[in-house]
Formats: C-alpha cells, sequence, structure tokens
C-alpha cells in the first residue's frame, strides 16, 4: 500500500453495537417498563416450554436406557445360571484312550 493511498479513503464511523439496528426516538420509562415486561414474559414461556421438551426427551432416553439395561441383566443371570449348573459328563470317544502320536517323528537316513 502507497503512503497517498491512505490519503484519499474516508476516515471510517465507528459506531457502538445495536446502534444501527435502533430506529429514531429513545422510548419513554413507562413505555420501556412496558416492553421489557412483555420481553420477560415472553422468555418464561419459552423457559417453560424448553423445560417440559428437556423433560420430555430425558423420560424417552431413560427409557430406553432402562430397557438396556434390563436386557443385559437378563444376560449376565442367564450367564451365571448356566455357569453354576454341573457340567454334563463327557464320554471319551471311541478308541482315544491309548494311541497318542509321538511328538516328533525321526528321519529317515537316505
Amino acid at each position: 500500500m502507497a503512503p497517498d493511498e491512505g490519503a484519499s479513503r474516508p476516515a471510517r464511523r465507528v459506531t457502538r453495537a445495536g446502534a444501527a439496528g435502533r430506529a429514531g426516538k429513545r422510548v419513554g420509562g413507562a413505555e420501556l417498563i412496558s416492553q421489557l415486561n412483555d420481553m420477560v414474559a415472553e422468555l418464561i414461556k419459552e423457559n417453560r416450554k424448553l423445560k417440559r421438551e428437556v423433560d420430555k426427551l430425558t423420560a424417552r432416553g431413560s427409557a430406553a436406557a432402562s430397557s438396556a439395561v434390563e436386557r443385559s441383566l437378563r444376560t449376565i443371570q442367564r450367564r451365571v445360571q448356566r455357569a453354576l449348573k454341573t457340567p454334563p459328563k463327557r464320554k471319551p470317544a471311541a478308541g482315544a484312550k491309548g494311541r497318542r502320536k509321538p511328538a516328533t517323528r525321526k528321519r529317515r537316513k537316505p
């Protein structure tokens, strides 16, 4: 940027945030209180609505979570009952008693 370019630009006006959005005159005391009361009432109404929605979603989520917990508890209970039962006696396979293969085989010499 050259030094003469900065001189040719007009100076910027700095405004406060929100000042550009306001139109015209300032509101008087009684009217201002009335507007604020309306805004507060609207916020309270919205807050109640959101609280009801949060309660509804929390109840739905906890119901789903409790059913998952219940299912897993049933699975654990079933596994414990199977483990506590006496194991069935197994019969040895036919002909497997005395026969075992040697661990290593000897190589034939050529």
